[in-house]
């Protein structure tokens, strides 16, 4: 009796095509971002305590209590700390697209233009500021390195390019403490128009933008 010899071909083990890998790298890739849309929405909805893995699962358009979170996240901490990081790149990705270079024209019309982008970013930025007022105690060291990037190295860099572009037409010999009070100026009018439904004094941002440049540059002669 010839002994059984396996068939060599069925044992073979496929190596998934580089078309299939790419499809599975851009599958996981759609679902973790379902997932960190989800976390996000519950979480400023409902809070940290207040969101369940099941909850981000059903959110997400997984089987809730399937385990599918657990592919993408070791923990529901792992996917929160991923949303703010997220959130941070999308805050950073948005600043690098302001107005930059030497001002050629009217220096209080430039700034107060640069300004309304920094009420526009400000707006950006809103799941970040709304996660951090709600989640910073329990996550304090999030939020340190959050507040390091956009308000410590964001007002730093803003002044270097505000000393730079305005020269010697900047009405301050101290851009970063001159950036510091127009950055909580801003915020405070976004921080208004958000809790309470209209800016201060009804002033519109056109106006204040051009009020707070008026400030800091003299007009054109």
């Amino acid at each position: 009796m010839r002994p059984f010899l396996p068939n060599r071909r069925a044992l073979t083990v496929q190596e998934p095509s580089c078309k299939r890998k790419s499809y599975l790298a851009a599958v996981t890739s759609t679902t973790r971002e379902r997932i960190l849309d989800a976390a996000l929405a519950l979480i400023m909805r409902h809070g940290f305590g207040g969101t369940a893995v099941t909850d981000i699962e059903a959110a997400a358009g997984l089987s809730p209590g399937s385990g599918s979170f657990y592919r993408h996240f070791r923990s529901k901490e792992e996917v929160f700390t991923a949303v703010f990081e997220r959130e941070l790149e999308r805050a950073q990705e948005h600043r690098r697209t302001f107005e930059r270079g030497p001002v050629t024209g009217d220096p209080q019309e430039v700034l107060a233009r640069r300004f309304r982008q920094q009420l526009a970013y400000l707006t950006a930025v809103r799941p970040l500021i709304a996660l951090l007022a709600r989640e910073h105690t329990r996550f304090p060291e999030l939020a340190d390195k959050i507040g390091g990037v956009l308000l410590d190295e964001g007002i730093s860099e803003e002044a270097a390019h505000l000393s730079g572009d305005l020269g010697t037409r900047l009405l301050s010999d101290d851009p970063h403490a001159t950036l510091a009070v127009v950055v909580s100026a801003l915020t405070g009018y976004h921080l208004a128009r958000e809790f309470f439904g209209h800016p201060p004094a009804d002033i519109d941002e056109h106006r204040f933008a051009a009020a707070l440049a008026a400030l800091l540059a003299p007009p054109t002669p």
